[in-house]
């Protein structure tokens, strides 16, 4: 499992974009420690968020437009 900055550094990224595509869906992500309050909100903030090297291995970046 690799951290989201070990992951910007591999695609040459910055871990903004990293988290984007996390959010987006379009890379594959496990959230490991998230505390359990009761009643908190399921997508809420804590934990740490890790990337599998299976999901990284399969991930190709989208192209960028250049205007």
């Amino acid at each position: 499992m690799l951290r989201v900055k070990e992951v910007a550094t591999r695609l040459d990224v910055h871990p903004a974009t990293v988290y984007r595509w996390i959010r987006s869906g379009r890379l594959e992500s496990v959230r490991y420690g998230k505390p359990q309050v009761a009643g908190a909100e399921p997508d809420g903030p804590g934990g740490s968020i890790r990337v599998p090297e299976a999901a990284l291995s399969v991930f190709v970046p989208p192209v960028e437009q250049v205007a």
